[in-house]
């Protein structure tokens, strides 16, 4: 087995939140818009065959992870397979429910809080992710548990205001990791009242999005030093959408910032009709399985490289991740 260290598998196993934010879409990560949830012996086997194939990383996402009955045995099946290590996305929703898995595993396990706001309101649109008591609660009980956390901040034209707040809250008071994210170019969002789509969900983009480069110059002035492109060792630096990060004592924080391209492969640049036309944001950094049991690379929306999963047999799933592990 050819180990992938800078490579990671994202699995989105339920496309079900508790919360309906703005700036999402249906499916959450998941490119399917269907309410499911993968079944949990079918997910057991499709690791296997990815842990068989070199991927020893995993990040658990949704939807929301921490609301589906299975989340804490599946944390332990992925630790079972030696010297694998997990990434969680959440918003909090149930993870002290599974404290003691974290703790079980702290050295090769992280939690990444979606927390984009000081407040709950501003300017009457709904933050249902903003640093409440209880996120400050939680975040504290499982940094005592030496768990690493680190916040996800999606800034918006709505948010701006408070971002600069928020990250010396996290880094200075609470001790927590930082990654801002610019808006993504979805076709549909779930919209402050009812879901918007096409010419009405590109306007809502460019109504809401702002430039990273409004932050560079107060991140230059907070940090103790920087590095232009530096990753937490999930994906490769030549992966992706270059990521900067800004120092800051015992803390970093990380600017995905996708005004500064994306690197492709090959086969993005004479196959894709996508990267052709300019309408792929994220480039080639990782392989991601949806709620659907669609493999696929992250954000890809080339369905020439989409690999059903569901009743397929080992040797067409192995196929499947052989193939995109190539792209990578």
């Amino acid at each position: 087995m050819k180990k992938r260290v800078n490579t990671y598998l994202a699995i989105a196993i339920t496309t079900m939140c508790n919360y309906k934010c703005f700036y999402c879409k249906r499916g959450g990560e998941s490119i399917s818009k269907t309410e499911e949830t993968i079944p949990f012996e079918t997910i057991k086997g499709i690791i296997t065959l990815a842990y068989e194939n070199g991927i020893c990383n995993f990040r658990i996402t949704g939807g929301e992870p921490t609301g589906v009955y299975y989340f804490g045995e599946l944390i332990e099946h992925i630790m079972n397979l030696s010297g694998t290590k997990v990434r969680i996305n959440t918003n909090g929703f149930k993870i002290l429910e599974y404290l003691e898995v974290l703790k079980k595993y702290r050295a090769r396990l992280d939690v990444v809080f979606s927390v984009d706001s000081m407040s709950q309101y501003i300017e009457g649109i709904h933050f249902p992710k903003f640093l409440s008591e209880n996120v400050m609660k939680i975040t504290k009980i499982l940094r005592e548990s030496e768990i690493p956390v680190r916040y996800n901040i999606v800034v918006t034209s709505i948010n701006k205001s408070e971002v600069k707040k928020l990250v010396l809250k996290a880094v200075d008071e609470l001790h927590v990791n930082v990654k801002l994210l610019d808006l993504n170019k979805f076709s549909e969002y779930l919209g402050y009242k009812d879901l918007v789509s096409g010419k009405k969900a590109i306007c809502l983009w460019e109504e809401l999005f702002v430039p990273m480069s409004d932050f560079y110059e107060f991140f230059k002035q907070i940090s103790d030093k920087s590095a232009s492109e530096w990753t937490t060792g999930m994906v490769g630096k030549a992966q992706g959408i270059p990521m900067s990060a800004y120092f800051r004592g015992d803390n970093w924080i990380q600017v995905k910032d996708s005004s500064r391209g994306a690197k492709y492969s090959s086969f993005c640049k004479s196959n894709c009709n996508y990267y052709r036309l300019g309408n792929c944001q994220e480039g080639v950094f990782s392989l991601f399985l949806s709620s659907d049991l669609t493999l696929h690379l992250s954000g890809c929306k080339n369905e020439d490289i989409h690999f059903k999963l569901d009743n397929s047999d080992e040797d067409y799933i192995k196929t499947a991740f052989s193939e995109l592990l190539e792209l990578v």
